[in-house]
């Protein structure tokens, strides 16, 4: 194993390298720009470690899939997505959203984190491992696909019709977070998802603001329909929303104390004031990690540009995101919005699904996570599990049905800007993120 953490020291530059490579390639799921040039690129990086990519075409962005035998019979899945998010707004970004430039011992770029690195920190210890060795420890599998960041609308077909391919011993997911100087955090499970739309249309045409006495403003419908569903306090106020919501274990609440959450960075990197209600400390945490959220993501309603233009919109929309925990089904909330919304004098509003994921856990004292444990206290000294992430994946859609072993864990620090303006990742975490991918191959190997 020292061996293969020396080779890659050594050859810091050539995979650091790579993932400047993949994160210099724009691949935009909302938009496809740079799709089949990144698909192309991936490609090629698992051909140069010996592995035979397929592309299976979906009804949108192809799935890539490959395998690589080992010396045990033990198998290591690895998901990652190849996808990123928009990078606006662009005079945000410090540098490029495209350049890779490393700065302040940091890698800048959209994709950094979410997810480039998690597929470049894994084909570089497969590497590791064949050339020190010249083979790898136990079996691997590759899924990476090119629509998780618009929901994975075809992920589930996939894996409804290609089950086989799935089984193995545990899964690895995307990456993980780990602070310089901290331990790594292992997390095994993630949040649910529903994201809606909300639009209304009160005229056919925008018209001029003199109107505004007399004609309905769709921005003031939008508003103080939104109004209902959170309060000032953030409380949700949609009614059952709440119902069959699993609180956090004792446990939980336990692992809590150990997290290395460094509130003063989080709130320096945002220029934030302080937290939502005042929290801090394990109170804090335990609603980031275990409490449903309602978010707007974003609103859209009459003239936004330069200057002044006094109209009346005919139309408004906004985009949402709940995130949801344990007891919360998206098609259940869905449907409580719509009842929330005709309740309370909007059945004007149309409702619009764009996807729904459920939350998901997996058993940290399987015999899978177990191994991702050790292999990670090995490495670092010490480690800190969480039973769930804040963020949302597609867990359960590869997991959940064959009740396969899960687990997240990298080198993406607080503070990373991930979907947002000057995403980064520290050069020796990414590094850390290869090695802790490496160690956990070995581990697995030894699963009896």
């Amino acid at each position: 194993m020292e061996q293969v953490l020396n080779y890659i020291d050594t050859h810091k530059e050539e995979y650091v390298g790579l993932l400047q490579r993949f994160c210099r390639q724009p691949s935009v799921s909302v938009t496809g720009e740079g799709i089949p040039e990144m698909v192309e690129m991936v490609k090629e990086a698992l051909q140069n470690i010996g592995a035979e990519p397929v592309e299976y075409p979906t009804g949108g962005n192809p799935i890539l899939y490959a395998a690589l035998p080992g010396e045990s019979p033990r198998t290591f899945g690895f998901y990652d997505h190849y996808d990123v998010q928009p990078v606006e707004p662009l005079e945000a970004w410090i540098d490029a959203p495209y350049s890779a430039v490393i700065r302040d011992g940091a890698i800048f770029a959209r994709g950094t984190v979410d997810n480039k690195n998690g597929i470049a920190a894994k084909i570089c210890a497969v590497d590791a491992w064949q050339k020190v060795h010249g083979a790898i420890p136990c079996g691997v599998k590759f899924f990476i696909e090119g629509e998780e960041e618009t929901g994975s609308p075809h992920l589930e077909q996939f894996a409804q019709e290609h089950r086989e391919l799935l089984r193995c011993d545990g899964f690895h997911w995307e990456s993980g977070f780990k602070d310089p100087g901290c331990p790594p955090q292992i997390e095994f499970g993630v949040k649910g998802m529903l994201y809606v739309e909300l639009r209304v249309r009160c005229t056919e045409t925008d018209s001029h603001s003199s109107n505004a006495g007399i004609v309905p403003n769709p921005a003031w419908r939008l508003i103080w329909a939104l109004s209902t569903i959170k309060g000032p306090d953030d409380k949700i106020l949609i009614e059952g929303f709440y119902d069959g919501v699993q609180p956090p274990t004792q446990k939980d609440l336990d692992i809590l104390e150990q997290d290395p959450f460094d509130e003063a960075l989080f709130k320096k990197s945002l220029g934030l004031s302080g937290f939502i209600g005042g929290l801090t400390g394990k109170e804090l945490l335990k609603k980031h990690y275990y409490m449903p959220t309602a978010n707007i993501c974003g609103l859209c309603a009459g003239y936004t540009g330069e200057g002044s233009k006094t109209v009346l919109p005919a139309q408004a929309s906004v985009k949402m995101d709940f995130r949801l925990v344990p007891g919360q089904e998206p098609e259940r909330i869905f449907q409580l919005l719509r009842e929330h919304l005709d309740a309370h004098g909007f059945s004007d509003i149309e409702l619009i699904w764009h996807s729904g994921a459920k939350a998901f856990r997996s058993d940290p004292d399987s015999v899978f996570g177990r191994a991702v444990v050790s292999a990670l206290n090995k490495l670092f000294g010490s480690t800190i599990v969480h039973h769930t992430l804040a963020g949302t994946s597609p867990m359960p859609t590869f997991c959940a049905a064959d009740h396969i072993p899960v687990a997240s864990f990298g080198g993406t620090s607080t503070g990373a800007n991930m979907h947002a303006p000057n995403e980064f990742i520290y050069v020796d975490s990414f590094v850390d993120e290869i090695k802790m991918i490496a160690a956990v191959m070995k581990e697995i190997s030894e699963i009896n």
